[in-house]
């Protein structure tokens, strides 16, 4: 069974723009790791500090490689700063198509 994720940070005011530069630097490197099956950036149409990444991966123990993945823990260092608030959710799929 597939590990779907859905991580939600809200940027602090005025640091959307730098956030979103780099989260988009992390996509290409992520999409070529092993396990992943998506992996896509969002952002809330009504809050537009608020990012929305929803992922698929193969297993957990993906997920788990990603979470420590170079490129993934350098973005998360430097985004430090920027983030008001994140929250990253492990889900199981319970039933439905891809996400």
């Amino acid at each position: 069974m597939t590990t779907p994720v859905v991580a939600i940070f809200l940027a602090k005011p005025g640091a959307e723009e730098k956030l979103e530069i780099l989260f988009r630097g992390v996509i290409a490197s992520t999409l070529e790791e092993e396990g992943c099956i998506s992996y896509q950036l969002n952002r809330d149409l009504d809050q537009p500090r608020r990012f929305v990444w929803t992922e698929e991966w193969e297993s957990r123990e993906h997920l788990d490689k990603h979470a420590a993945a170079p490129h993934i823990t350098a973005v998360l260092t430097e985004i430090s700063d920027l983030v008001e608030s994140a929250e990253v959710i492990p889900l199981r799929k319970v039933d439905g198509g891809a996400a």
